[in-house]
């Protein structure tokens, strides 16, 4: 019998061998998950820009202020750099976004080596609120018609008016920010700092009037020619001369990694990576050797990690949200019924709500707050289930080792007459007919079928499956006398 006794419990070792081997597999699947985030995160570079020859790069900005947008923004400003562009056209319409990534792209902007032109365009767009600061940080501003500028005083996560302490503090901030890049370039400061104390907005008409910016344009191709021959100054007092007639324009688009970064930057996607890390890993526990569900729970969990890190929370809903996934794991295997489920949902939510405040971080995304509830009443439901199959087992007999062959089936290797050997749930055991067929001198022949009915030390009991199997007489035993 191929079997391993400890405690008084036979434990196989297939099946020792199978959980070595997923748990082997889990791991590796954790770090081919971490290389591929990696590879993602860190190798895959900028789309290659143009290779021979004066060239244009240029950019659109169509989307939110946010950390990805202020990785593509300021990756796109390192290409041009890098690849001898004469010039980084950045074709701008946004609403606004947070002040972290705005301060984040002005800064690049204000110490570029490469000009840059930023162009409200098309028709209808807006640089609002951050947007009015990425474009007032470039050297060259030009709008198209219809367009406008301004309204940055500061607000938070909501929309709301920030304290007047903290609002004091962020104007003054932006101001000083925004008068000083003005002066640098030469342009109305006064009306820049109009955008931030007043909310101020401008058109592109009242904008050019004002030398707030340097030129309208009414296409792309307009604004090149009006660029052509045209000298400005960089933010450190060096001046430029821009040559752009003729020039070809090499669009940059995001990168694999920006695109997917874009995705996981999203505080309510995060939420939902970590609610599918923990689902996952609970289920791995309640059902350990599962190994899917721990897997997928492991990848998840790296990318709500390195999401995470990039959105500057507060760090301390973490630690409720990871101990919702302690209750749930403790709740399936102790008889509470429950009340460690209802504290570990309560334990998500708040450590939720936590964990993506923005605080002072003016314009930040925040997390959806019904997509928070409808997830925790769904681990809810999930828990629910795990929880009354687990309740279930224990009120249920308990049977463990050898007593776990009892009502198998088995075949017959070696020819039970009336002793011999079965194969039960891939183990060979020694086997003896039950007395009732062993009283009838039979026995049974290699590859039938045969039932373990009892157990004796280690040799099982069986009887013969079919009530109409063909019994073989043993030819060991001498006829009956017969009176």
């Amino acid at each position: 019998m191929r079997s391993v006794r400890l405690k008084g419990a036979a434990v196989s070792q297939p099946r020792r061998r199978n959980r070595i081997i997923g748990i082997a597999g889990m791991l590796i699947m954790l770090l081919l998950a971490s290389g591929i985030v990696a590879i993602i995160q860190f190798v895959v570079g900028p789309t290659a820009a143009w290779a021979g020859g004066a060239h244009i790069d240029a950019v659109t900005f169509q989307r939110e202020v946010d950390p990805a947008s202020a990785r593509f923004l300021t990756d796109a400003i390192d290409t041009a750099q890098s690849d001898g562009a004469s010039m980084l056209l950045i074709t701008l319409d946004t609403p606004g976004g947070d002040l972290a990534s705005m301060t984040q792209i002005t800064q690049k902007e204000i110490n570029a080596t490469v000009p840059i032109v930023v162009y409200v365009a098309p028709q209808e767009a807006s640089a609002a609120s951050a947007g009015t600061f990425i474009a007032l940080a470039a050297p060259v501003v030009a709008m198209a018609p219809n367009t406008s500028i301004g309204a940055a005083s500061p607000v938070d996560s909501t929309g709301a008016n920030l304290s007047s302490t903290e609002d004091t503090k962020t104007k003054n901030y932006l101001e000083a920010q925004v008068t000083s890049n003005q002066k640098s370039y030469g342009r109305n400061w006064q009306d820049a700092v109009a955008t931030v104390a007043t909310a101020t907005s401008f058109t592109e008409t009242q904008a050019l009037a004002d030398h707030l910016i340097n030129l309208e344009a009414d296409s792309q191709t307009d604004l090149l020619n009006k660029l052509d021959g045209n000298s400005y100054t960089f933010a450190n007092g060096t001046y430029f001369t821009l040559h752009t007639a003729g020039l070809p324009v090499d669009e940059l688009q995001p990168t694999l990694a920006n695109q997917l970064e874009t995705l996981f930057l999203d505080p309510t996607v995060l939420f939902i990576l970590f609610a599918i890390a923990a689902v996952c890993i609970y289920l791995e526990l309640s059902h350990p050797g599962a190994i899917v569900p721990g897997t997928v729970g492991a990848i998840a969990l790296i990318i709500f990690l390195l999401g995470a890190g990039s959105l500057s929370p507060n760090w301390a809903g973490l630690a409720l949200m990871v101990l919702a996934i302690v209750l749930l794991a403790i709740d399936v295997r102790t008889p509470t019924h429950g009340v460690l489920t209802v504290g570990a949902l309560i334990s998500l939510v708040v450590g939720t709500l936590i964990f993506f405040d923005t605080g002072t971080d003016q314009g930040a995304t925040p997390v959806n707050i019904y997509a928070v509830l409808g997830v925790a009443a769904g681990i809810g439901l999930v828990a629910l289930f795990v929880i009354s199959y687990a309740i279930r087992s224990r009120r249920g007999p308990r049977i463990s080792g050898a007593d776990g062959l009892l009502g198998q089936t088995a075949t017959v290797t070696v020819p039970l007459a009336p002793e011999g050997r079965i194969k039960v749930l891939g183990e060979d055991w020694a086997a003896e007919l039950a007395p009732q067929i062993a009283a009838h001198h039979l026995s049974i022949a290699a590859d039938q079928p045969v039932r373990v009915t009892a157990r004796q030390g280690l040799k099982l009991i069986v009887e013969p499956v079919q009530t109409d199997m063909r019994l073989v007489a043993d030819p060991n035993t001498p006829p009956q006398a017969h009176h």
